[in-house]
């Protein structure tokens, strides 16, 4: 496997002296402030209508999570390491060809483990990547890291009501602040499909939760993925009352080591009358959102028709303080013809622009700076291999 030697040695260098004082930023590309957000869409476009479905693929302890609108798909995380060739079957299984994004919330390997086996698969095309600005030192995640530079993917760090237009179904991207705890890092996706809607919460635990509500950003959903494979720590009371869900999605393996879904969140769940489905105990979950209707099918045989209730998808009168005045941004970039120096947007490493090292950089990963100082305000650090000044 070619590696990014130079740039991603710095990177991983850098990362290890900092491992014991949390996670570490990459970089952004696209750019919001507390009342703006930027609206991601892919290039796919059909005129099908056959609703919003989410699949929750059965991969034991972790989770991975398949959207499906239009014919346009994000998939979610895909599970541990060896993980990644179930899901390649289930995607096989479900005639999907292409993923128009894989969507990675946090770097643990329950979650990320997997998705390099898919971004290897030949028979399914990855447009794009979206993930988090929080990063490890395994090595599983350097090969991830490596694979995604390698091939050149269009690499997208969100940012908090960033919108991603899946087909007819709307994704809003809730992006915590890099802190210490990675499960805290986790992106929040609250997916919306004609007054229906469903929130995915990776792994994140009530302090997330409470920043979530703090912030205003719109949790309401008909469906809840919930938090860290129904661990106590997740799923607060508080976070619970605001979501208001009709039924509960639960990702874990059965017999697992950490006791998920802890019994805390089961009587939470119990003492407000939410139903749960688990992948321990269901296999792979299938819920479709059509005609004011949820239609889940499961691995063990069960089947449901479930009417949203309206007090539960009125998500109109709950919208976000933050989204009220939504407007669309431009990132501003320096012509490359006048640039004088590159930064990698990955690593946050600046480099002279004729250096050998950004000959191997992909396009998608390049920003342009026409002066030092703007770079170096911009948090980008010296290359060494070229010693930019």
């Amino acid at each position: 496997m070619k590696k990014c030697s130079k740039v991603f040695s710095f990177l991983l260098a850098i990362a290890c002296i900092t491992a014991f004082s949390g996670c570490e930023i990459l970089d952004s590309i696209t750019t919001t402030t507390s009342n703006t957000s930027t609206t991601l869409q892919s290039d796919t476009n059909t005129s099908a209508d056959g609703g919003f479905t989410i699949h929750m693929i059965d991969i034991g302890q972790g989770d991975s999570i398949l959207l499906e609108c239009n014919d346009e798909y994000m998939l979610i995380d895909a599970g541990e390491l060896g993980q990644g060739e179930k899901v390649n079957e289930y995607l096989k299984n479900h005639n999907v060809s292409h993923l128009d994004y894989a969507l990675i919330t946090h770097p643990h390997s329950d979650h990320y483990g997997g998705m390099l086996d898919v971004l290897k698969n030949e028979n399914v095309q990855t447009k794009n990547i979206v993930m988090t600005e929080a990063m490890n030192t395994t090595r599983t995640w350097e090969k991830l890291v490596d694979y995604i530079d390698e091939k050149k993917y269009n690499v997208i760090f969100p940012k908090t009501n960033d919108t991603i237009n899946l087909g007819d179904t709307t994704l809003s991207l809730y992006v915590p602040e890099v802190v210490k705890d990675l499960n805290n890092c986790s992106i929040v996706v609250r997916a919306e499909y004609d007054g229906m809607s469903a929130i995915f919460t990776g792994d994140a635990e009530s302090s997330e939760e409470k920043l979530i509500l703090d912030e205003g950003f719109n949790v309401q959903a008909n469906i809840l993925k919930a938090g860290h494979h129904g661990s106590r720590t997740s799923s607060s009371k508080k976070f619970l009352t605001a979501v208001n869900p009709q039924i509960s999605l639960i990702s874990c393996g059965a017999g697992n080591d950490y006791g998920h879904p802890h019994k805390e969140t089961i009587q939470k769940f119990n003492d407000i009358n939410l139903p749960m489905y688990r992948t321990d105990e269901m296999g792979s979950i299938v819920v479709r959102l059509n005609n004011n209707t949820m239609s889940l099918t499961t691995t063990n045989g069960t089947s449901e028709e479930i009417a949203i209730d309206n007090t539960h998808s009125n998500a109109e009168s709950k919208t976000s303080k933050n989204t009220s005045s939504k407007t669309s941004t431009t990132k501003k970039t320096t012509n490359k013809k006048t640039a004088k120096y590159v930064g990698n947007k990955n690593s946050k490493v600046l480099h002279n622009k004729d250096c050998s090292t950004v000959g191997k950089m992909s396009e998608a990963n390049k920003v342009y700076f026409s002066s030092y100082d703007e770079a170096i305000n911009q948090g980008y650090t010296p290359a060494k291999d070229c010693n930019p000044q």
